[in-house]
């Protein structure tokens, strides 16, 4: 069984350029080919795995962005069955590789919103009632993240690494689509793996990454924490809440309560019936004020090197 001669003709040759909706112009073209065969009972696998026909991803010959998207061959001859006509398409659509582990990565940007409790004004002061009491509950606003979605063909396996990097903030600098994130400000928000596919005969997994970015840098938008002036930035994803509570901790020289936590009271000597600020030692703030509010930080998601990422999906 083989291919015995194979020759591109005239007939059937085509192109064409479109101007789609989503702004871009798309060139396809189509080359036919020739092919005879010495077996009556080859088939389009024969025809498909010939070394001279273009393979899917295979640059057009006068047009390097356009690649070889689609074959279709049919018999030309039915009594001798040792004909075939091959149809090979190409566009610029979609940039791919002859090998599926070659095609580059690709990246979108959009933004997401979310509500998220309001407790701090932009300049880092508290957001509290006129008494210096935070609000309970807290008012919510907008929180708009920037969120990157990158897609790269891998090897046949399941990645070990995944499972250790669902929500993991990045321990390091790294590079996405040509942007580099500072350390702290890139988020895994997901991870998507697709089933096996197969192109000329190499088996591959379409890898999706989506990362969620808060930062503290001049072209941050909204990092939910200390983004305006800056005197006390925090790392993005780490919890910044007030230092409120219905109960202190009881100042030294009170007896054998020394140390312990009491219930609030007003100055009627009844509990209190929310939160109320308190100092760095625990007690409640004697004159709170937005200004000299205290916030306390709390790293809730573990660090995680980018590094990995940045190699797979590069």
């Amino acid at each position: 069984m083989s291919i015995t001669s194979f020759k591109e003709i005239n007939d059937g040759r085509s192109g064409r350029e479109e101007y789609m909706a989503t702004g871009i112009t798309v060139t396809t073209y189509t080359r036919t080919f020739r092919l005879g065969t010495n077996d009556p009972d080859d088939d389009a696998t024969a025809v498909f795995l010939y070394a001279s026909t273009p393979n899917i991803g295979a640059s057009h010959p006068n047009h390097a962005n356009a690649r070889c998207n689609s074959r279709q061959t049919q018999p030309l001859e039915i009594a001798t069955k040792t004909y075939w006509a091959l149809a090979v398409n190409y566009t610029t659509q979609w940039d791919i590789r002859e090998d599926p582990l070659d095609d580059p990565a690709k990246t979108t940007w959009a933004t997401e919103s979310y509500q998220t409790p309001a407790v701090e004004e932009i300049d880092g002061n508290a957001i509290v009632n006129a008494a210096g009491d935070p609000f309970d509950p807290p008012a919510e606003k907008d929180d708009s993240r920037w969120t990157s979605v990158t897609s790269k063909n891998i090897p046949n396996a399941v990645p070990a690494w995944m499972f250790a990097y669902q929500d993991g903030v990045n321990s390091d600098s790294f590079t996405v689509d040509g942007k580099l994130i500072a350390a702290g400000e890139g988020k895994v928000s997901a991870i998507h793996l697709a089933p096996v596919q197969e192109r000329n005969e190499i088996e591959y997994r379409v890898l999706t990454v989506t990362i969620h970015y808060r930062g503290e840098g001049d072209d941050a938008g909204s990092s939910g924490y200390g983004s305006g002036s800056g005197s006390d930035e925090i790392e993005p994803w780490d919890l910044s809440i007030l230092n409120a509570g219905l109960r202190e901790v009881v100042s030294a020289g009170s007896g054998g309560c020394d140390g312990k936590v009491k219930n609030i009271t007003d100055c009627e000597g009844s509990e209190v019936a929310g939160p109320v600020p308190l100092d760095a030692d625990g007690a409640e703030q004697e004159n709170p004020t937005p200004e000299n509010a205290i916030f306390l930080q709390f790293e809730v998601y573990r660090k995680r090197t980018f590094g990995l990422i940045e190699d797979i999906l590069s």
